[in-house]
């Protein structure tokens, strides 16, 4: 009886995630492809096939279903992994793999929900701490911690100011195809262009103390 009553509470608990996850996948569809103002507890439901007693059963505060959503599209754009071009160092291939990143068409989910919490207030509160999240995912001592590079203090500070310019650079980028539709604006390439050019030399500087250093750890 024992292990009915377990397997009984697997199965539910598998269908409500995978409700959950229709519901999330839903979301960033819509934000995708009409808009925040548009993403509305009915749409959702149409998209996903569901009734709109089950968004409310999961998230019984639409705004919740929203911070779900940024936090899902955060870690789905940093689980995205490329192929190493050997050639290009640390910082260079940030540049690459960001511009990667924000291009996908989820990234302007993310500039959605960034520019309704500024809109409203309330949501704001609610995705706050997805927002903060992000910023320590993404942030410099992140990333030197996943590519296991150490740098003194001071070398880690001029990391962190060129690394801040690539990325705020980068969401600008991210932020013109989302009004754009999804179109690069006309100066994308130059940009890219100057932020590799600009990394490349940050690397060829640095790049053989960090590989030095990573060997030591």
């Amino acid at each position: 009886m024992n292990n009915n009553i377990a397997q009984d509470l697997n199965l539910n608990e598998a269908s409500s995630n995978a409700t959950r996850a229709r519901l999330v996948a839903s979301t960033i569809d819509s934000l995708i492809k009409v808009g925040f103002t548009k993403t509305t507890g009915v749409a959702v439901c149409r998209r996903a096939g569901l009734t709109r007693g089950a968004l409310n059963h999961h998230f019984p505060v639409f705004s919740e279903l929203f911070v779900e959503t940024l936090q899902t599209i955060y870690w789905r754009l940093l689980d995205v992994h490329f192929d190493k071009d050997t050639n290009v160092g640390l910082l260079e291939d940030i540049v690459i793999e960001g511009h990667a990143r924000i291009i996908l068409p989820e990234f302007k989910a993310v500039i959605e929900l960034w520019l309704a919490s500024k809109n409203d207030p309330d949501l704001g509160k609610r995705l706050a701490q997805a927002i903060g999240q992000s910023a320590q995912l993404f942030a410099p001592e992140i990333v030197l911690d996943r590519t296991n590079k150490k740098l003194s203090s001071g070398d880690r500070e001029g990391f962190e100011a060129i690394y801040r310019t690539i990325f705020e650079a980068l969401i600008g980028i991210g932020l013109g195809r989302a009004v754009g539709g999804g179109t690069p604006v006309v100066h994308e390439s130059m940009v890219l262009r100057v932020l590799r050019d600009m990394a490349r030399q940050y690397d060829r500087k640095h790049e053989h103390k960090l590989n030095v250093e990573n060997t030591e750890v």
